[in-house]
């Protein structure tokens, strides 16, 4: 479940301009008015360590200051349901990841370390509870406090923020809805009404935003994204809940068939790859409807191998776990 969190936050931030936006939205107005109007800049992934906990979507971007100086912001998704009460040392290790690689073998640098602020975005089911600060975990009375400077990073909870002020920009608004509501349990239409009225026709993250929505809410159906597509969008064309849809599905037939292979190397090619096709039938129907029945499963194991690419593609449009098999109670019928 994490690597669709992250799939959709990295999505979100791969470009700057979005990027910019999200920024100046959760930083402190105060901070915020002091930005350039230039688009942040992504730094090169090899100016993090790369051995950052992998439970986390991690970016770092420069922006330039009104008053010419350079600001670094770190932006991290902590996708967990509940916070992590490791935060505050998992944040201090990133800075100090950032901070080692601009030094490097440079040690004159050390006088001039760019100044960090990590931006933490959490939609887990918990309230944020962690404390924000070394300094505020350390067993310190007040006088020791005093010898201590702070490193803090800010919370960015988009869970109790109204839906219409999660963002200035449409898109990035869109593309939070479904992380603030993945631990909940929205009015599915509602929820997609809202989301697809923001995105934009051709943007690639709205592919994402799709795809990553019938990934994680099982009561939303490809079908269902259609029909609110064609109320929101009556003139409009439908291609990006198509190909959100497509991907969506070979994604599902990409890790049935590697676990396929791994089953025909056991018992035989033939059936490893019609046990990696059984396995995405039943992840689209699980995805879509929950717990796959126990006779639909039984009907499934029945069927003959050529058969089931019939059904895979079916698995992704029917209404229901049993339709997947209409035309079989068609034949029956006639």
């Amino acid at each position: 479940m994490g690597q669709q969190h992250d799939l959709l936050f990295r999505a979100l931030l791969d470009d700057p301009v979005r990027a910019g936006i999200l920024i100046r939205d959760y930083l402190p107005a105060d901070i915020a008015a002091r930005l350039g109007d230039e688009p942040p800049v992504p730094l090169d992934g090899s100016f993090v360590d790369r051995t950052l906990t992998p439970s986390w979507v991690d970016r770092l971007f420069s922006v330039r200051l009104r008053d010419g100086g350079t600001l670094l912001i770190y932006v991290l998704l902590e996708h967990k349901s509940h916070p992590d009460p490791r935060t505050p040392l998992q944040v201090l290790g990133y800075l100090v990841d950032i901070w080692e690689s601009f030094v490097g073998d440079d040690a004159s640098r050390m006088r001039r370390l760019p100044p960090v602020i990590p931006l933490v975005f959490y939609h887990g089911r918990s309230a944020w509870t962690v404390p924000t600060s070394v300094i505020d975990v350390i067993g310190a009375d007040e006088g020791l406090r005093d010898l201590l400077r702070d490193f803090r990073y800010l919370v960015c909870n988009i869970v109790p923020i109204p839906d219409d002020q999660l963002s200035s920009d449409p898109e990035v608004r869109a593309a939070l809805l479904p992380l603030k509501y993945v631990y909940r349990q929205p009015d599915p239409e509602m929820l997609l009404e809202a989301v697809l009225s923001g995105l934009r026709e051709g943007s690639p993250l709205a592919e994402k935003v799709l795809y990553y929505m019938l990934e994680m809410y099982p009561r939303i159906s490809v079908d269902m994204m259609r029909m609110v597509n064609g109320r929101v969008r009556p003139n409009r064309e439908q291609d990006m809940v198509s190909l959100a849809a497509q991907q969506w599905l070979n994604e599902g037939h990409a890790r049935g068939v590697i676990e396929g292979k791994a089953e025909g190397r056991a018992e035989g090619k033939a059936e490893g790859r019609a046990e990696g096709k059984l396995e995405s039938i039943r992840l689209a129907l699980e995805t879509r409807f929950g717990l796959v029945p126990p006779e639909v499963e039984a009907r499934l194991l029945q069927a003959s191998p050529d058969r089931l690419d019939t059904l895979l593609r079916r698995s992704l449009t029917a209404a229901s776990p049993d339709d997947v098999f209409a035309d079989e109670e068609r034949r029956q019928d006639s």
